[in-house]
Formats: C-alpha cells, structure tokens, sequence
C-alpha cells in the first residue's frame, strides 16, 4: 500500500476505472497536478482542458448531454471549487451526473495563513447531491476510511435521481522529517499592559503581511517600537510599508539556505500582523522545523489562533497601534538585527543579459511606475518576481491573495481605477487574463488603466523547477496554447494595444504606458516559456552563490557606525 499523495490519488484513479468513469474535463492547477498527471497518459481516460472552471462545469454538461455517461472533473485548490458553483447549481436542477473531484491542501492548513488553502467543501445546498471529504492517507485505516467514502460519492451520482457530487481529495505540499518533540502553549492576551511577555535583548523580526497602506499614526508606532527594540521589518510589496527599519528580503530569502538563516537571521521572536504575505520564500524558511526555539506572536483585532509556521506562543487580540504602543523598553542604541537584514540585503544581485522574459520586464520597468500609482499582481508568479525588484514607497500594491486564487485580479483593478484618478496597473499573466478578460468591457472603464499581460504560454508556474518536462505539462497542468493574443478583444473595448516581443519593443513604450493617455492601454509581452524559467533560476542562482558572510561582516561595521554617530 502507497501511502501518501501517490497512494491517495492511485485509489480515486483505480475506483473511476472500476465504476467506468471515463470522462474528465480537466482545468489547470498545481495541487491537482499528481491527479492530471496520471490520467492525462493513461489511455482509459478521454481528458478535455477548459481552462476556466465556470465554463468547465457547463462543458461537463454538453458532454453528457451527447453522451449520457457520468464526466469527472479536475481543479485545484484556492477558488477554483467556487468557480465551479454555477454549473454545479445548474447540473444539480437538472439532474446531471457531475463528479467534481476538487484538491485541497491538507486539513491542518485549513483557516492557518497558508496559501491556497481555503475551505473547499463548503458548497451550497442546491449545488451538489452530497459532497465527501475523504482523509489524507497516512495507514491502512485511512486507506478503508478512503476507499469507502469514494465509492460512497460515486455511488449517490444515481442514488434516489442523478445530480453532481464533490469529492474532496487533500495533498501535502511536503512531509515534515523527524519527529515532532516539542508541546507548545498558545496563549492568548486581551490587554498587553495586564501580562506583557519580556522581549528585553531580543531579536525580533515583524513580518507585515497584506496591509493597506499605512497613516502616519500606524508608521509612527511601528517606528518607535523598533527604535525601542532590537527589531526588523520584514515587508514584501502587499505590506505597503517602507520604513526606518523596514526591509524587502524576498529576493534574499529565495536563495538562502535554512542553516544560514538559522545561522544568522533567525529571530527570537516573530511578530506578524495583517493578512497573508503570499510570500513563498518567508514561509518555506520560517516553517522549517529545525527554528525549534523562535517565539511567533500574532497580533489581529480578531484574537483567532492562525499558526502559519507553526511556532504560535501568543496571540494578542488588539489593535496593532494599542500593541506596539504598550511596550516600553529602554531605547536601544544600535539595530545590529536591522543592520544585519539591510547588509545582506543591499548585497542582492541581478544578472545582466536574461532573456526577455517576467524578470527583464520587472528589471525595466519598476522604476518607472509613478508615484501614488496602484499595482495589482496577479498571484504567484507575477507576484513573486515583482518583489524582486524594489518600487517607490508611495505606490501601493496589491493581490487577491486572500482565498489565494488565480481569477479576479483584473476586475479588481478596474474596481480600484474607477475610484482613484492615479493611474492603475495590473500584472497578470496569460491564463489569469484569460478568466477575468470580460472585466476590460465593462462599462465606462477609464483612461487610468494600464495592464500588462506576460504570455508564456500556458501557467509557467507549473513549469518551475528541476526535472520538469513542459511538453507533458503543457497538456493539461500548464494548459499551453488556449488563445494566440488579446489584441481583437483589447481593441474591440476601447483600449490602446501593443503586442512586444523584445526588451528593445518594450522599451519603446514604457514611457506611453506610465504616462496619462486618452485611452486605457494593454500591453501584451509574447515570451517563451523556456526563456521565462531561465530567467527565474538565473535571479535565484545568481543571489544564492553570492558571498554572504562577507555582508553579515558588513553589517557589524554598519551597526558599530550607527553607534558612533549618535554619540
């Protein structure tokens, strides 16, 4: 018996053949990738690739329509389950055997900070028969439990009159090794004067995640906690916080190792406030099992128990000012744990001559967003290469990073221009564009908005990394080649289009498309998949052989100056 996600998603497979289910519309994904993956290359399985779930539900039905045969289907996690409520809604009222296999993350990710993990099986009534939520496959009696809650799901898609079913299918994005020794106690705190815990002579690292911007009385107490406190902040772009002691360490933290963090950045204690960070590089370090003796404070008005990386001690429920303003340490002198970040930060690196690709579009354009723009990134890609590159304090960023999904960015930004003059840019790639490219028609859109659509050519997320075979991916994960350009649709709505396929075409518009225009402007960036991955390895590479221990050298003389001056 396999356990794990191979051995999970080898018995969904071996009970679709056993009760003949041949069928499966198949929308593209990460977490459902071990799924895909197998039947996408076993010749039992007819697959069809719909890239949007709202369509792919409503394509099941036209399939069964003319084939009266029960039509699996395939997403992944995050809203991809939401989307597939309206044709869920209307197979259930017409009675159309519908399995919506959706892929989750692991239970105890669920309502934790951790990306792509909202709950998934919380549909309407009216929507599915039943949905079932099978465990993750840990032993031999998860594997009973698994094996009779899917024949239970396949079985009610007649039982009493036909209709839609979910079947809810976990993954575990990685295993944790060893064993896990140490009990914590999680407490929670009302009032900080009342039982202040002491964080005299430590390091403390405040992460801020997705925040709107900041007043100057929020920056004020934020500021003065850190000149109270040994203390760094931690930001990416959805902070919308540039500080005294504020640092941007995404680029650094891609391609550093844990023993070095552990060796040299790790915190005593960790702070957070505000939303998720969507920030993959923080989260894969500051989850590492090995930081056994960091402290994680989480600080929301709310008071709820969210254990991002599992180092939760206390939970304060209050105002994030009321809490910074409470503590009342001396002053410190110098901010060796800021001027340690900030060295090794100013260190980073950036190759020259990368294709023309996500990375040499960020590296060109960055600076030439205008002061008081917005910016809304589409998530994960988009979003991860842009916090490479530094953007001026008074732009503001933002990301459907709340349920974490791929849809809806767009029809976001538009909602923000129609509210600010300043101009409004969105990042998005291709197939983000393709689900919410109906947002550019609605009515009275104005001239603030700028998008730029990067078309590799199918999610080149699913693309990244070592060992990957983008021909088998393209066919159904990545789902490469589902339109050519947006020009007919861009120019049909009233917007100016460019289509660029080099960094010189690029260059040629970038001050057309930062500047005010008469019309809302798409440019579309046609770039290689192959070139797009060479260019994001070539950034994490590059930083990741850099010489560090030189920087944190650095650091102790910048943190010896500091003291000089102020004496």
């Amino acid at each position: 018996m396999k356990i794990g996600n191979d051995g999970l998603i080898e018995i969904v497979i071996d009970l679709l053949k056993a009760h003949n289910i041949r069928h499966v519309v198949i929308s593209p994904g990460g977490t459902n990738y071990g799924f895909v993956s197998r039947v996408q290359n076993d010749s039992f399985f007819k697959c069809y690739s719909v890239v949007d779930e709202r369509s792919a539900v409503y394509f099941a039905i036209g399939l069964y329509l003319q084939t009266n045969e029960t039509i699996a289907m395939s997403c992944t996690s995050a809203q991809a389950t939401r989307n597939y409520i309206p044709g869920l809604t209307e197979a259930y009222y017409k009675k159309v055997p519908i399995f919506a296999i959706t892929m989750c993350k692991h239970p105890r990710f669920e309502l934790q900070g951790y990306m792509q993990a909202p709950i998934q099986d919380s549909l309407p009534v009216d929507c599915v028969k039943q949905s079932y939520k099978v465990p993750y496959l840990t032993d031999a009696n998860d594997y009973l439990h698994i094996v009779r809650v899917i024949n239970q799901a396949i079985l009610e898609l007649d039982h009493m009159g036909k209709g839609p079913v979910q079947l809810c299918v976990p993954k575990l994005d990685w295993s944790i090794d060893g064993e896990v020794k140490e009990k914590r106690t999680i407490t929670r705190y009302s009032n900080v004067d009342y039982a202040q815990p002491q964080i005299k002579g430590k390091k403390i690292l405040v992460v801020v995640g997705e925040h709107i911007p900041f007043n100057d009385l929020e920056k004020s107490a934020l500021e003065h906690f850190c000149e109270k406190t040994n203390s760094c902040i931690y930001v990416n772009h959805l902070s919308n916080y540039s500080g005294k002691y504020s640092v941007n360490g995404n680029l650094l933290l891609a391609g550093m190792s844990v023993e070095y963090f552990k060796n040299n950045l790790c915190p005593d204690i960790l702070i957070t406030i505000g939303g998720q960070t969507g920030d993959y590089p923080l989260y894969n370090i500051l989850s590492s099992q090995t930081l056994n003796n960091v402290e994680h404070w989480s600080v929301s008005t709310d008071g709820n128990v969210v254990d991002t990386y599992d180092k939760l001690t206390c939970v304060f429920q209050m105002d994030e000012m009321a809490f910074f303003n409470a503590f009342s340490e001396n002053k410190v002198e110098n901010h060796p744990y800021y001027f340690t970040w900030k060295s090794l930060i100013d260190g980073s690196q950036y190759p020259d001559n990368i294709p023309f690709s996500s990375v040499a579009i960020a590296s060109l354009l960055h600076e030439n967003i205008p002061d008081n723009a917005v910016v809304q990134f589409s998530i994960l890609h988009s979003l991860r290469i842009w916090n490479f590159f530094k953007l001026k304090p008074s732009v503001s960023c933002f990301s459907n990073v709340g349920a974490f999904g791929i849809d809806g960015g767009l029809s976001t930004l538009i909602g923000q221009s129609f509210a600010t003059d300043e101009l409004c840019f969105m990042i998005i790639g291709d197939l983000a564009f393709y689900y919410d490219m109906n947002s550019i028609g609605i009515r009275g859109i104005r001239n603030n908005v700028r998008i730029l659509i990067v078309n590799n050519n199918g999610g080149v997320e699913f693309k990244l990394g070592s060992g990957v075979n983008m021909k088998e991916t393209d066919r159904y994960v990545a789902a490469a080649g589902h339109y050519t350009n947006a020009k007919g649709w861009a120019e049909s709505c009233g917007f100016d289009y460019y289509c660029i396929t080099s960094e010189k075409e690029f260059e040629k518009v970038v001050p057309t498309f930062t500047s005010v225009s008469n019309k809302p402007i798409i440019i579309e960036a046609m770039i290689k998949d192959v070139d797009e991955v060479a260019a994001h390895e070539s950034i994490i590479e590059l930083n990741s052989k850099r010489d560090l221990r030189s920087a944190v050298k650095h650091s102790i003389k910048n943190s010896v100056n500091a003291i000089i001056k102020k004496h």
